[in-house]
């Protein structure tokens, strides 16, 4: 059972990935948030890069949040997406790195544009802005809470590290909990 910081948390991440602000997530809301991601990254949009995100966000559509559509009309609601990631990711052993895991990694290769194996905060705000809507401020915030070492970089671990804690961590000061901004109270 999902406590009231992990309630908190997919609710805020739910407001972030409702791009049109109808309080349901669709198809749609994927889609444009893999463009707006891939746009912001320069990325043209038929290009390959925009195809795997796009790929990973629509393989997440039909194997999670799809299935947490209780009333078939293909639009999942914060209640329902709550309880769905609490089934498919949060209490799953396997859960993220079997359906977040993959999209995080598309993330990862879009943002790294120097391909050094490293998220520099440029990196890390601009996707947050661009696929989350997160401002400047709150994605620069996370940045300096994730950055685990302090060295102005963060590593593929140390995002996955995070991004698992912000879906199946119960602990009030998981770092993790700043992946996607800070959560209101």
């Amino acid at each position: 059972m999902l406590n009231e910081l992990q309630r908190r948390k997919l609710a805020h991440l739910f407001a972030l990935l409702d791009i049109d602000d109808d309080g349901t997530i669709d198809r749609m809301d994927y889609t444009a948030s893999a463009d707006r991601l891939v746009a912001a990254f320069g990325y043209a949009p038929g290009s390959p890069e925009c195809q795997l995100v796009r790929d990973r966000y629509n393989t997440l559509w039909e194997t999670v949040t799809l299935p947490m559509d209780s009333d078939g009309d293909e639009r999942v609601n914060v209640e329902e997406y709550s309880t769905g990631m609490e089934r498919f990711v949060t209490t799953a052993d396997e859960g993220y790195l079997t359906h977040i895991a993959p999209i995080a990694d598309a993330f990862y290769d879009l943002m790294d544009v120097d391909d050094d194996g490293l998220i520099t905060r440029t990196e890390y705000v601009r996707m947050m802005a661009s696929a989350f809507r997160l401002s400047e401020e709150a994605g620069s915030a996370a940045f300096d809470r994730l950055d685990l070492d302090g060295n102005g970089t963060l590593s593929r671990d140390e995002l996955h590290l995070a991004n698992e804690q912000f879906f199946r961590s119960a602990d009030e000061n998981a770092k993790g909990n700043w992946v996607f901004g800070p959560i209101a109270a």
